[in-house]
């Protein structure tokens, strides 16, 4: 029974009265879209400093991981150019503007709601080793770039990179490519045949001077979102203490948003720059206090309104049906049409008219 009701769950979500004030200011035109302080750094290795013939990188600091973003972004666009023009098809992007938007949410300052690591216009700063979304964030982050390190999808790296440990909650992190496959072997495995994959594949034309490789797209995209579930499913036990977090409602609503994820993996939701723009317009501007727990301030917009009610909702009915909602909604994502009509019904829920 639950196998023919799943779409028609979704359908009648993507229908759902948000009944809301328009969005004055959202936008996905021009660099608002890219992360801040996107323009200063070029994506090269040779940014990090290098000490004792060692590259250091702190991924503690916002700037760190941006960077390791953006030489993904730059390592891999080759495989990507037949997916959008000027590099837009690149499956990175949703996971690199995703961070930026925690940063400029001030999701990575120090809970609760504290200045320190608090993101500020036009200065650059520290991710809180005691922010959940931080946490987690370094999963998503250490899963590809250590990975990409262990299949030398980097090529070879001039020295050895080094990551700066903290002491505070050392167990709940790793940081080097011997100490994470020791204790994730999957997430490596997992990043391991993303890269891999990528590293298979063959020119089988030009245009325009540039090579086009023969990239599946959809198996592209599976193994990325693949590679980033695995980090998800390490990271969230860790960090569902509500101390991590400003407020239970903003730590109920990271619990939300990371289950309705898992929906739009099953889809092969696209990762591309402008599509994770438009989706990221309804991700909400602020951290969620616990006076939003029942009703939704008039300062967010239809879209985040739209997006945290969805995901509440989306979340609401697994948990009801235990975990069956879910179950069955990737059973059913096994074709291209399926997968196809599964994006329509997420982008009607979710990317409605701003104005």
């Amino acid at each position: 029974m639950w196998s023919s009701s799943v779409i028609p769950t979704f359908l009648f979500l993507s229908v759902f009265p948000v009944g809301l004030a328009p969005d004055p200011g959202s936008t996905t035109q021009g660099n608002d879209i890219y992360p801040p302080f996107w323009d200063q750094t070029d994506g090269d290795i040779a940014e990090f400093p290098v000490q004792n013939n060692k590259i250091i990188v702190d991924l503690w600091k916002y700037m760190d991981r941006l960077r390791i973003y953006k030489i993904l972004i730059r390592e891999s666009n080759k495989y990507f150019a037949s997916f959008g023009k000027n590099n837009t098809g690149n499956v990175f992007w949703a996971l690199t503007l995703l961070y930026g938007r925690l940063f400029e949410t001030g999701r990575f300052s120090e809970p609760p709601n504290s200045s320190r690591c608090a993101y500020e216009s036009g200065v650059s700063s520290c991710i809180s080793i005691n922010s959940a979304w931080g946490g987690i964030s370094f999963y998503v982050v250490i899963a590809y770039f250590l990975g990409a390190i262990e299949s030398e999808f980097l090529g070879n790296l001039p020295y050895e990179v080094e990551l700066l440990p903290r002491e505070e909650y050392r167990s709940n992190f790793c940081y080097s490519v011997e100490e994470c496959r020791a204790a994730y072997p999957q997430i490596m495995d997992i990043a391991n045949r993303f890269y891999k994959y990528l590293q298979s594949r063959k020119i089988v034309s030009t245009t325009g001077g540039i090579p086009q490789y023969d990239t599946d797209e959809d198996t592209a995209i599976f193994k990325m979102w693949a590679a980033h579930q695995a980090a998800i499913d390490v990271a969230k036990p860790k960090f569902s203490d509500v101390s991590f977090y400003s407020s239970e409602t903003e730590r109920d609503f990271s619990v939300d948003f990371l289950v309705t994820a898992e929906f739009f993996e099953a889809v092969l939701y696209r990762p591309y720059l402008e599509s994770s723009a438009e989706f990221l317009v309804g991700f909400p501007h602020r951290l969620l206090t616990d006076e939003d727990r029942n009703v939704l301030t008039s300062n967010f917009s239809r879209r985040e309104k739209a997006l945290i009610t969805a995901a509440k909702l989306t979340t609401k009915i697994n948990k009801s049906t235990g975990g069956l909602f879910l179950t069955i909604w990737k059973k059913l994502m096994t074709s291209k049409f399926a997968r196809a009509v599964g994006r329509f019904l997420i982008n009607r829920l979710l990317l409605i008219p701003i104005e």
